[in-house]
């Protein structure tokens, strides 16, 4: 059975770093790009979201005893076979892989990925937090 407090105070630390992502989301990329601060806030900000996600779906993997994720992406797809996941496994099995690369590879990703991210996907993150939100309940 999922340990229900330890994954809403983990929903809580999510829902705060998506709520700090948004006041960003209609930022124009010249500003993103160009201030160091905000730049460094908002890729550590999104890594520290895609880890909460990964770190509930894993919590969640364990708890109910639903299969062995040996990588980011395993968990996703044992989220997605345990219907915890409705769809679009694709694009959140991309962002646990972004997890490895903003962490390991930090030096080698383009700041058009970050600012699309951003911009464009903060919804998926929004999408997972509601379901993992909802599975708990």
């Amino acid at each position: 059975m999922v340990d229900r407090e330890l994954v809403r105070g983990r929903l809580l630390k999510l829902e705060e770093y998506i709520n700090d992502l948004k006041e960003y989301e209609d930022i124009k990329f010249i500003k993103y790009k160009n201030d160091k601060l905000v730049k460094r806030f908002i890729e550590r900000t999104l890594q520290l979201a895609i880890e909460s996600c990964l770190d509930i779906g894993s919590h969640i993997i364990s708890d109910e005893r639903l299969g062995v994720a040996n990588t980011n992406a395993d968990i996703i797809r044992i989220l997605v076979e345990n219907n915890i996941i409705k769809d679009n496994a694709d694009n959140y099995i991309k962002m646990a892989k972004f997890r490895n690369v903003i962490v390991h590879d930090y030096a080698n990703f383009d700041d058009e990925i970050i600012f699309a991210i951003l911009t464009r996907n903060l919804k998926d993150i929004e999408i997972l937090f509601n379901w993992f939100k909802e599975y708990i309940e």
